[in-house]
């Protein structure tokens, strides 16, 4: 007859499977995770970026604000909607005239040398003796960042412009330049900036309040309200 092993020893060999199985779960459970993270990864990761970027404009609208309060002069965000690069800069002069664009293209250009000449002339006529335009510089501090070749700041790999609208233009800008001004005394424009990343077209927006200048994020696509004729109402709205 085969000898019965000790009622110790038994308990011992059960425990030993019990702890065995256990191990096994555990290292199920880490695959399946480690799994998830390979398969979520990238877009965990350019999720991230796009909350930078706009974090990165909402930080530049609060420094052009303080900036033009500080040194008297107007300052602008410049967004390169083609290469998803913006820079910060400071005019100039004290005195920059608030611009109004019929459409995101500025309208169209003149086709020939004596229609340019002509539209030069007209303009010239119509506008009357005006002071000359500012120029704008770039700030330095803001556009200098690790990765960033130039004056222009980059919004991150992978996090492109859907489109740029503030109170001067009638049309969302969706290439080219646009611009976000900010004025001595704390003042700005409306704003819609509108940003995505690669492979997803929900992506985020930074609204700006033209009455008090905060900056905030949004999830999803939103657009800049049409402006009312009772300016100070449309304004109220915006607290």
């Amino acid at each position: 007859m085969p000898t019965a092993l000790p009622r110790a020893f038994q308990g011992a060999r059960r425990e030993q499977r019990g702890l065995t199985l256990v191990e096994l779960l555990i290292v199920v459970a880490l695959i399946a995770v480690l799994g998830g993270s390979v398969l979520m990864g990238p877009g965990m990761l350019e999720g991230s970026r796009l909350k930078s970027a706009a974090t990165l404009i909402v930080s530049g609208i609060r420094l052009g604000i303080a900036r033009a309060s500080t040194t008297g002069r107007p300052t602008r965000l410049a967004f390169d909607l083609d290469n998803a690069k913006m820079t910060l800069e400071e005019a100039s002069t004290s005195v920059v005239l608030r611009e109004h664009t019929k459409d995101a293209s500025s309208g169209a250009e003149p086709s020939t040398e004596l229609e340019r000449k002509a539209h030069a002339e007209s303009d010239r006529i119509l506008e009357g003796p005006h002071s000359p335009r500012p120029s704008f510089k770039a700030v330095a501090g803001f556009n200098a960042a690790e990765g960033d070749k130039g004056p222009a700041r980059s919004l991150g790999n992978g996090v492109e412009f859907i489109s740029v609208q503030t109170d001067h233009d009638d049309e969302p800008r969706t290439s080219g330049r646009a611009y976000l001004y900010f004025f001595p005394g704390g003042t700005t424009e409306r704003a819609s900036v509108q940003l995505k990343r690669r492979g997803d077209d929900t992506g985020l927006t930074v609204t700006v309040s033209g009455l008090t200048g905060r900056a905030k994020i949004d999830r999803g696509r939103i657009e800049l309200p049409r402006a009312r004729t009772d300016g100070e109402a449309s304004e109220r709205e915006e607290r």
